[in-house]
């Protein structure tokens, strides 16, 4: 079974909460791909996992900068068009564009929109609900910031 979060970014941009995301999914035991079709918003996700927490590390690489070897080694691979094999990720965060039809090998999906792409997002939704071995779940971002559950 595929969990497929679909998170509705209301008040924050990915790279504001990707790093809290990332941090949990990390704890949790998982390698992550984070991919995004636009290499400013990569650039951003990528300064805020460093700035993420003055007191913590959270390891992590752009796929065109660490070449192949050590994407392979990176828990946490940031990439525009990635495949998530490349460090062997069972979690991808896709942000922005579309999450890709073949999702073999992943146990999690993290599909961060915002209003924008809202059409696309639920166009996806049907999609996937549709299709045995994917649990799709709805994430909306509230006033105070947080992710909750929706019905």
């Amino acid at each position: 079974m595929i969990d497929i979060g679909f998170y509705q970014l209301a008040q924050r941009r990915a790279e504001a909460v990707l790093p809290a995301l990332v941090t949990k999914a990390l704890a949790a035991g998982h390698r992550l791909l984070i991919r995004t079709p636009d290499a400013a918003t990569l650039d951003k996700i990528d300064a805020a996992l460093w700035s993420f927490a003055a007191d913590s590390f959270m390891p992590h690489g752009i796929d065109t900068l660490v070449g192949d070897e050590r994407a392979a080694s990176q828990p946490v691979l940031l990439s525009t068009a990635g495949d998530w094999r490349r460090n062997a990720a069972d979690c991808l965060a896709q942000v922005g564009g579309d999450i890709p039809d073949d999702l073999s090998g992943l146990s999690r999906v993290l599909f961060l929109f915002d209003a924008d792409s809202l059409e696309s997002a639920r166009a996806r939704w049907r999609l996937v609900s549709r299709v045995e071995g994917f649990r799709p779940v709805y994430w909306r971002e509230s006033e105070g910031g947080r992710f909750e559950k929706a019905a």
